[in-house]
């Protein structure tokens, strides 16, 4: 079996049963939901695929909202679920095959019959009867009286997304099927990708629009101050606000990471806890409002920002803000939110009430997207003081980092932590175990390695050297050597490899790179054998391989003095030589000319 492709699976199912189990806690949904036996446990992760999808894609966090928009029954028309999205106006007409097994999930197509039970024209028509005279469950019919009181339907578009995988020679008869509807297959590897991935990074529940509902009450005159600022790039308004911390406890647990996406932390972990301390007892502990002088507050970055006071409401306005992000007092935001998800509403409307939050709400010019993210990179550094960030986690949170830990999850199932924390959720909800997530200075180095660059992957400061940043994947190869080497690197030092001493890593990368060499070497000449055996032989042969190399790489043996005897030694600087741009070639030197019979030596150079 595939491992990457067994890890990846396993992951979507730790997802699916979480989902299972908020089906079981709802009494009138726990037979859709009941796992009691494998079969059942199937039909259950199922139903919970489109639950999933639902929460990943349009960021439905309640289950019972989702719940009601499935329809997957006997007589649902070839329709398993529905969403209607008014803000954007599409109907997305969903079609689901949850296969069951790792290989059978990436192998298994849904089949043409499948396609075509689709009853798409004669729903959205209005007829309760398929061809054959046979009614539609209730849920498709409650979908089409919802469809009656759509008042702008005539502006809706038709989506059909088949959330399973298609035969490339079967979408042509997708198209001509739904042609004019817009086609959405989600197949095994955008599900891995923009279903999975997302969830466990906590950032699949993403907004384009913020809105702020803000207290006037206590306002003098107006609601906000806002200046024009002229930069470098063009003008930029920044708008001053003061907002209640319920507004922001509720929107930094709804979207969490997704809205963290330019701030070096992640939504969960943030490590200072002494602040994290200061910043909880202020609500929990304080009945009065301090916390607005006491807390320096949050910076969000907007595309546009739009303030109105007239909204109907006595002391009210609202703000909104076209695509937000969090770049500073994200650990404010974070400990608010933690607050509000922690407390009952009773709870939530003691503790929050009165305490507001200063929000600087930064509109950007109308710029390209590298100008803007430079700009923010900037924002950012020059803002974020209240607790330190390192320039480390300022680079690797980039986007060309973030793209090879998709790359990567994508291929072998293994997660890469730009971010530190930004896995601390899933961890917590059990989609994920600690195993699955490498340690990010062991992933950089090993990918290092894995593209070519070892002097750079065993360098003292390599972290600090690089900033963390791995330059860009063009090579699929190269993530599967990376996924060799680390396979190899677990096995050879086992589960706790990132707490060890960097020259003790280096030591061990350096026989990981030989372990790799010698396994390639045997599975050329035709030996196979499981990795253990292979690493105990290759132990074995290494100290003969150290011993060739003091006879072959004169350049690293040195003169050194016994501080004993005072006596001048001529020793082998085998740390220096493993750091050197000349090991790999070593190495592969060695094994090129090893024999595997017995009694032989590989010839000197």
């Amino acid at each position: 079996m595939n491992a990457g492709q067994y890890r990846k699976y396993s992951i979507l199912k730790h997802i699916l049963d979480q989902y299972v189990q908020q089906g079981k806690r709802v009494r009138r949904r726990r037979c859709q939901f009941d796992d009691s036996t494998e079969e059942k446990q199937n039909q259950a992760r199922a139903r919970s695929f489109i639950h999933l999808y639902l929460a990943a894609t349009y960021g439905i966090l309640d289950f019972e909202e989702r719940e009601l928009t499935i329809t997957d029954a006997s007589n649902d028309g070839g329709i398993d679920a529905y969403h209607i999205d008014v803000e954007n106006k599409v109907l997305d007409i969903i079609q689901s095959k949850f296969r069951v097994g790792s290989s059978n999930f990436e192998s298994k197509n849904i089949s043409p019959e499948e396609i075509l039970s689709i009853d798409l024209d004669r729903i959205l028509n209005g007829h309760r009867e398929n061809a054959d005279g046979q009614r539609y469950n209730g849920h498709i019919l409650a979908f089409i009286e919802k469809l009656q009181k759509i008042p702008d339907i005539a502006r809706y578009k038709t989506r059909v997304t088949i959330l399973a995988n298609v035969k490339a020679d079967q979408y042509a008869l997708v198209e001509r099927l739904f042609h004019g509807d817009e086609i959405n297959i989600v197949n095994f590897d955008r599900c891995y990708g923009e279903l999975v991935m997302p969830t466990i990074r906590g950032e699949q529940h993403y907004t384009s629009s913020m809105r702020l509902q803000i207290d006037l009450s206590n306002k003098s005159n107006r609601s906000r101050l806002s200046a024009e600022i002229i930069t470098a790039h063009g003008p930029s308004e920044v708008t001053v606000v003061l907002v209640p911390t319920i507004e922001i406890a509720k929107i930094m647990s709804r979207y969490k990471n997704s809205i963290l996406r330019y701030n070096p932390r992640s939504y969960l972990e943030f490590r200072e806890q002494r602040t994290n301390e200061g910043i909880h007892k202020s609500i929990v502990e304080n009945e009065t409002g301090e916390f607005a002088i006491l807390n320096n507050g949050i910076t969000i970055v907007s595309d546009e920002t739009y303030v109105n006071e007239r909204v109907g409401s006595k002391n009210r306005a609202q703000v909104e803000i076209v695509n937000p992000q969090i770049i500073n007092g994200g650990q404010t935001a974070y400990t608010l939110a933690r607050i509000f998800d922690e407390s009952s509403d009773a709870e939530r409307e003691r503790l929050f009430s009165g305490k507001e939050v200063m929000v600087r709400i930064i509109t950007l010019p109308q710029i390209d997207e590298e100008s803007k993210k430079n700009l923010i990179l900037s924002i950012s550094s020059a803002t974020n003081s209240q607790t330190a960030v390192s320039s480390i986690d300022r680079t690797v949170s980039n986007d060309q980092n973030r793209e090879i830990a998709e790359i990567v999850f994508r291929r072998t199932g293994l997660l890469y932590e730009p971010k530190r924390g930004e896995y601390s959720d899933a961890l917590r909800s059990k989609y994920i175990d600690k195993d699955d997530v490498i340690e990010r200075t062991l992933f950089t180095r090993i990918m290092h390695i894995a593209s070519g660059r070892y002097t750079t992957a065993v360098q003292r400061k390599m972290m600090k050297n690089t900033g963390g940043v791995i330059p860009g994947i063009d090579d699929d190869g190269v993530v599967d050597v990376f996924s060799d080497l680390h396979e190899i690197y677990i096995e050879v030092i086992g589960r706790q490899a990132s707490t060890q001493a960097g020259e003790k890593i280096i030591k061990n990368l350096a026989f990981v790179v030989f372990v790799r060499a010698f396994k390639l070497r045997r599975q050329r000449d035709g030996v196979t054998d499981w990795l253990p055996r292979v690493i105990e032989d290759a132990r074995v042969l290494y100290e003969e391989f150290e011993n060739w190399a003091r006879e072959n790489s004169k350049e690293f043996i040195a003169s050194r003095t016994d501080r004993k005897t005072g006596e001048r030694k001529e020793v082998f600087a085998l740390t220096k030589w493993r750091r050197s741009a000349r090991y790999p070639s070593d190495v592969q030197t060695f094994i090129d000319h090893l024999v595997l019979s017995e009694g032989e030596k590989p010839p000197n150079k």
